[in-house]
C-alpha cells in the first residue's frame, strides 16, 4: 500500500505548492466499461476480449483561471478489465487501480454551459487483481501508464459550485501485464458525475474617496 500513499502525498504536496493558482476542486464518481487484448507470443495471435462493466470515483484540483486554458490534476480509484469468453466458460478478469492523472483542459463559456475538451497521461498503480483467464499466470504490472482523452460540460451556476459530466476514453500507452508468452493492454471508456467547488474571485476594492459638489 506505498505506492498509493505516495501517489496520495504527491498530489497533496502538488496542491500546496501552488495553491496560489488553484482555481477549484471536485469529487467525481462513475461508471467504467473496460476490456483487453491479449497478444500471444507463440503462435503470434491477437484476443479481443469482451467488456466488463466497472466503477471510478475521483477527486481533483483545477488550477489558473484563464478564460480557455487549464490544468487539472487527480487523484482516481477505476475498476477495468475483461470478461473471456471461451467455448466451455466465460471467465472474468477484474482490475483495481489507483490512477494520478494530468490534464491540459480547453474551455469556452456559452450562456449556459462551458463545453471543453481534456487530454494528458495516466500513472496507474496495480492495487488489486482478481484473474480466472488460464493464459494469466501471473500479476499485472505494478505500474504503468496510459492516456486519457475526453470531454464535458460543465452547467452555469451563480454559486460556488458547478455540477458538470464528462466521458473519458482511456487505452494504455504500454501493456499492463508482460509475460515471454503474452502482452495484455487495457482499453476503458468512462462517463462520470461531478461537483466543482470553485474558489471565489477576488473583488478588487477601491480605496479612492469619493467627493460630492456641494
Amino acid at each position: 500500500m506505498k505506492k498509493p500513499i505516495l501517489l496520495l502525498l504527491i498530489t497533496f504536496t502538488f496542491l500546496q505548492a501552488h495553491s496560489q493558482t488553484l482555481n477549484s476542486l471536485a469529487i467525481t464518481a462513475g461508471v467504467s466499461y473496460g476490456n483487453q487484448k491479449f497478444f500471444y507470443a507463440d503462435p503470434p495471435d491477437i484476443s479481443r476480449k469482451s467488456y466488463i462493466a466497472g466503477f471510478n470515483a475521483g477527486v481533483f484540483g483545477e488550477f489558473f483561471s484563464r478564460d480557455y486554458v487549464r490544468w487539472v490534476t487527480e487523484l482516481q480509484y477505476n475498476q477495468k478489465g475483461s470478461v473471456d469468453k471461451q467455448d466451455s466458460a466465460n471467465y472474468s478478469n477484474q482490475l483495481q487501480y489507483i490512477c494520478w492523472n494530468n490534464y491540459l483542459k480547453i474551455r469556452y463559456e456559452l450562456f449556459s454551459i462551458i463545453p471543453y475538451i481534456l487530454v494528458g497521461p495516466r500513472l496507474e498503480y496495480n492495487m488489486a487483481q482478481a484473474t480466472s483467464s488460464p493464459a494469466i499466470t501471473g500479476k499485472f504490472l505494478p505500474l504503468h501508464v496510459s492516456a486519457a482523452a475526453g470531454g464535458g460540460i460543465e452547467f452555469v451556476s451563480f454559486y460556488n459550485f458547478k455540477f458538470f459530466v464528462e466521458g473519458f476514453y482511456n487505452p494504455d500507452v504500454m501493456p499492463a501485464y508482460i509475460s515471454p508468452e503474452l502482452h495484455i493492454p487495457n482499453k476503458n471508456f468512462e462517463l462520470r458525475v461531478g461537483l466543482k467547488y470553485e474558489r471565489a474571485a477576488r473583488r478588487e476594492r477601491c480605496n479612492t474617496p469619493t467627493y460630492i459638489e456641494q
